[in-house]
């Protein structure tokens, strides 16, 4: 089942969150207290939206989290968060996400996220829509 991601499962997407981004290809080092921080700043942001996929048993197996921002006339989504459960990975779950997601917000036409360039992300993200943007750099500092 997909859902409307609320505050009442924040919880065990930050256990979601740590157990997906600690797994390669990110080996990322969150806590939950930290990826609860976040996620729940994230879904805090006016205009947030975000879905979860909770399986049968309850559990939360995937989500993804972004926030509309008004450019010009157009609403665009960024996407901010979205992982599945490495062991559940490759079923079809993403892409549920993603379609969902869209089907609650039809007036946003442009999406965008930050992802590594390379590995499986990418394709899958590729494989939905979205492509490199050819005018847009990201700068990080330092």
């Amino acid at each position: 089942m997909i859902d409307d991601l609320t505050a009442d499962r924040l919880e065990d997407c930050a256990r979601l969150f740590v157990r997906t981004f600690s797994a390669p290809p990110w080996h990322e080092e969150w806590t939950e207290a930290d990826a609860a921080q976040r996620l729940g700043d994230l879904l805090a942001t006016p205009r947030s939206a975000g879905v979860c996929a909770v399986a049968d048993d309850g559990a939360v197996i995937g989500f993804v989290l972004g926030h509309r921002e008004r450019v010009g006339r157009e609403d665009h989504l960024l996407v901010k968060e979205m992982c599945v459960a490495p062991d559940r990975q490759r079923e079809g779950w993403g892409s549920r996400l993603l379609a969902a997601l869209e089907a609650r917000l039809p007036e946003v036409e442009h999406w965008y996220l930050l992802t590594m360039r390379d590995g499986a992300a990418a394709a899958f993200y590729e494989a939905h829509g979205f492509r490199p943007a050819s005018r847009v750099g990201v700068y990080v500092r330092p």
